[in-house]
């Protein structure tokens, strides 16, 4: 007998139908059974669970609530002659695998541990056919972020409860996340409006067909735009120019798992917590390929299929192939980009939000296997007699032929269709309408914009996006207005007390430098032990030095205005 380890139920539950058939092609028997995520994790709030002296050794714990479940691993265990570690192709995965390996005392002849990315039955029998052991340089990277992450959390939110506030809480990723959207807060609240006036001509072309045209130059002044103005309503029109091009809007690469949480945030309002609870379960029914990956390659297999299945529903003049590579430096192990497994399946999912989602991942993945999108843009420009230097245009556009637009509807966007007119033809002016507006100031981030601004900074990872947001919202430092993340009036203090203390623990080099090298630790290029010693080298006498010389923080900064003493009229203060 054979003892198959997965993470879930659910996965569990697929990987158990394809295994019968390797079971009558093998002859063994195989039982499957899950870990329910992670068996063992450090101990919490516990300042031992590493041994720093001894060379950072974490000591690891049985997780809380996983005793009977570790009970009938070890049971089955020792009634198996193998043990299959099958958990995920990731560094989390590599660590849950090495935990059981370490948990139930097995020698290495003893396990084997098989990998694939989409659970299919030729996934999965091709994995079970070609066993590995346990990638010792994946799971160390694993185990240097899990304590990195206490260490630097453990001793900042120490010392926040001493000088801050019991209760509050820094992280090695979440304070710079948090720093981010403080400093966006802080722009917008500097920002000076500024006073501009667009001016639009309304006139009429010789066949009779209304044209909307815009002055390039938006006036700072009333007076400059009543000048304008009435300049243009003196004014006979004509057409001085009309220019038109066709550009090509090139295939979108399919999703990895930082796009596909911004897709679905701006297309469907889906959280981060949200998008990744679908997709896990959509990977888990064996519906998409796994959904944690910085990597938009697409296998020879899923080319072939992604192409009959464009053809299909498309037509052959749409299919075109296109083969994808990360950006990024930092991708890490070699997955595959998110996609169907049989794109040939239009819906798929047990619950509406899989089903919301598998469709948003198969037309992404329909969609960059198809011929670049043409669009025709027109730019009409006129000119009013008394205003020989100011350009007044119009700008529109027409799909000339859909191409992967057609698997994507929703990334269109509206034609903005423009009359037919020719150059120095004379335009009759109805009305120069005036708009007076004022400059905005930056937008707040939405979660999307969050994830693709840390993404761009070399912040967290994919598999770590949705969990910095949901700490943020955890710890209150963070609250949603509308779709928009607001730093509450904590999460600014809290922030500011690390900017103002630790500016480099908290800094973008600084944690994109320590990205790069847990990455380092994971292609084996870098050693555990002297990555965590470099490190504390500086941060532990940094806050020993802080604790002892700042002093409490008891306010957090000075009261509107309006609100003075009642007693003394002296300004007030927000108290913690």
């Amino acid at each position: 007998m054979r003892l198959v380890v997965v993470e879930s139920p659910a996965k569990a539950r697929t990987i158990q139908k394809y295994l019968k058939a390797l079971s009558q092609e093998t002859g063994d028997e195989y039982v499957v059974r899950a870990s329910m995520g992670h068996i063992r994790d450090l101990p919490k709030n516990n300042r031992d669970a590493v041994d720093i002296e001894g060379g950072f050794i974490p000591r690891y714990v049985v997780a809380k609530g996983k005793e009977k479940v570790v009970r009938e691993l070890k049971a089955l265990a020792t009634k198996a002659n193998k043990v299959v570690l099958a958990t995920d192709p990731d560094r989390e995965g590599e660590a849950i695998a090495w935990h059981i390996a370490e948990l139930l005392d097995l020698p290495p002849e003893r396990y084997e541990r098989v990998v694939f990315h989409e659970i299919t039955k030729d996934a999965v029998g091709e994995a079970f056919r070609h066993p590995r052991s346990i990638d010792e340089h994946l799971r160390l990277a694993q185990e240097a972020r899990r304590v990195l992450d206490r260490i630097v959390g453990y001793d900042l939110s120490g010392l926040l409860w001493k000088k801050v506030r019991y209760g509050l809480s820094a992280g090695r990723v979440q304070s710079p996340a948090l720093r981010i959207l403080v400093e966006r807060e802080r722009e917008i609240r500097a920002f000076v409006p500024q006073q501009y006036f667009v001016l639009t001509a309304h006139t009429q072309t010789p066949q009779g067909e209304s044209l909307a045209i815009a002055l390039t130059k938006e006036p700072a002044s009333q007076e400059e735009v009543e000048v304008i103005a009435q300049k243009a309503r003196e004014s006979e029109w004509v057409v001085v120019s009309v220019e038109a091009k066709e550009e090509s809007r090139a295939a979108p690469a399919p999703f990895i798992t930082s796009t596909l949480q911004q897709a679905a945030s701006s297309r469907l309002g889906f959280t981060p917590v949200r998008t990744m609870r679908a997709a896990q379960a959509l990977y888990e029914a064996g519906h998409i390929t796994y959904m944690r990956t910085d990597s938009p390659t697409l296998s020879e297999q899923a080319l072939r299929a992604l192409e009959k299945a464009v053809i299909s529903e498309f037509g052959k003049e749409y299919h075109e192939t296109h083969q994808f590579r990360a950006k990024s430096k930092t991708a890490q192990e070699a997955h595959e980009a998110i996609r169907p497994t049989n794109p040939s399946r239009e819906t798929a999912g047990a619950t509406e939000d899989q089903r919301r989602l598998y469709a948003l991942i198969r037309s992404r993945a329909l969609a960059s296997q198809m011929r670049p999108a043409r669009v025709e843009r027109l730019r009409i420009c006129g000119r009013a007699s008394a205003l020989a230097d100011l350009a007044w245009c119009a700008t529109g556009s027409r799909v000339v032929f859909p191409g992967w637009l057609a698997a994507d509807p929703a990334a269109r966007g509206e034609d903005m269709l423009l009359p037919k007119v020719s150059e120095g033809a004379e335009l009759t002016l109805h009305d120069v309408a005036v708009e007076e507006k004022w400059t905005q100031p930056p937008r707040r981030y939405t979660e999307a914009g969050l994830i693709r601004e840390l993404e761009k900074r070399g912040i967290g990872r994919p598999s770590t996006y949705a969990a910095i947001i949901e700490t943020l919202f955890t710890r209150r430092y963070v609250e949603r207005d509308g779709r928009s993340l607001k730093p509450t009036l904590i999460g600014e203090v809290v922030s500011g007390f690390l900017e103002e203390h630790f500016p480099r623990y908290i800094s973008d080099t600084f944690t994109a430098e320590m990205e790069e090298e847990l990455d380092e630790i994971a292609r084996g290029e870098r050693e555990y032990r002297q990555t965590l010693e470099e490190f504390y080298a500086s941060f532990a006498p940094e806050v020993l030095k802080k604790e002892k010389t700042l002093p409490k923080q008891t306010t957090l900064g000075p009261a509107p205005e309006e609100f003075p003493c009642p007693r003394c009229g002296a300004s007030m203060v927000y108290k913690l």
